[in-house]
């Protein structure tokens, strides 16, 4: 028994682990990407504790409003400002769990050193060593803190969820749109393509039968349907030379390993985590990388543009 514990704990340990490193790695919204909603952020949280300190603890109301106001100085500054100086590592499309969780201690952190140097030169407890009184507001800081940042996480999150569920029902409005205009016989044309390998294998395809390619290292599996149901082939090619060898308009990488043709989406789905692509006559769905969701949902309804105009 002892044995089998000791196999299972290392194992478990490492299930624990591989998730929560997916966890942190997951996207994440930077807050809502609008200055004026982000200033209202900070704003609620700010008024949040406030209300909180005058409520449940009996402090000296000029100092709850002197807190109030470095903590939303602070949020400002760090939620609002300093992407516009350091644009490149607040960049909203690789946002995740991970990088919110830093950010939030860092901001909890310059918050509670700001406040300390605020409460010593407004001269409130001028009895208590400045190092005590650091210690003091951090703890505040930390225990006071926890409801607004919760109640601000579960606000940003939602707000991902249904701009991801709009979007995914504004696509797959689109994507009925294109049904309905691919019965007419005009829009049933295709272009054949040859694809290349590095090792000088070929592959003639259809880009009208193109379902999706997958790719692993630099090997790429291309799927497509025929008459009788769906083939694949794996081609020694990296996916951005496969990419390039594609070069159609309705052929879209959406994921480092993912080129799906547009016109094989059956539907969209959208969650807190983004997009799926579902695949026509397969049960198979596409993941679409957040940097890459925006443009996809974009070609979908520039498709329906395209097949109109024809």
């Amino acid at each position: 028994m002892k044995a089998f514990i000791s196999q299972l704990n290392p194992r478990f340990s490492f299930r624990i682990g591989a998730h929560l490193v997916e966890t942190l790695k997951s996207p994440f919204p930077y807050y809502l990407n609008d200055d004026r909603k982000n200033t209202l952020i900070p704003l609620g949280m700010s008024l949040f504790l406030v209300v909180f300190m005058l409520v449940f603890q009996p402090y000296n109301p000029y100092k709850v409003l002197l807190i109030g106001t470095v903590t939303f100085m602070v949020l400002f500054a760090n939620i609002v400002l300093l992407p516009k100086v350091f644009p490149a590592v607040f960049d909203a499309s690789n946002w995740t769990v991970g990088k919110y969780i830093v950010f939030t201690i860092w901001q909890l952190l310059l918050d509670g050193i700001v406040t300390a140097i605020a409460l010593d030169v407004f001269n409130f407890h001028p009895e208590v060593a400045f190092v005590d009184k650091i210690f003091k507001v951090y703890f505040g800081v930390f225990t006071n803190g926890i409801i607004p940042i919760a109640l601000a996480t579960l606000v940003l999150r939602n707000h991902m969820l249904q701009e991801n569920l709009r979007s995914a029902v504004m696509a797959n409005c689109e994507l009925e749109k294109i049904r309905l205009l691919k019965e007419d016989p005009l829009h049933t044309k295709s272009n054949v393509v040859t694809i290349y390998s590095d090792t000088r294998e070929t592959l003639d395809l259809a880009l009208s039968e193109l379902l999706y390619v997958e790719a692993s290292d630099n090997y790429s599996t291309v799927y497509w349907k025929n008459g009788q149901g769906i083939e694949k082939k794996m081609l020694r090619i990296n996916l951005k030379n496969m990419e390039s060898q594609l070069d159609n308009y309705f052929a879209i990488r959406c994921h480092r390993s993912f080129i799906v043709n547009i016109n094989a989406i059956d539907h969209v789905t959208g969650n807190a985590n983004g997009y799926k692509l579902g695949i026509k006559d397969t049960n198979f769905s596409v993941p679409v990388s957040r940097a890459k969701g925006k443009e996809v949902i974009e070609k979908i309804g520039q498709l329906r543009n395209v097949f109109e105009l024809n």
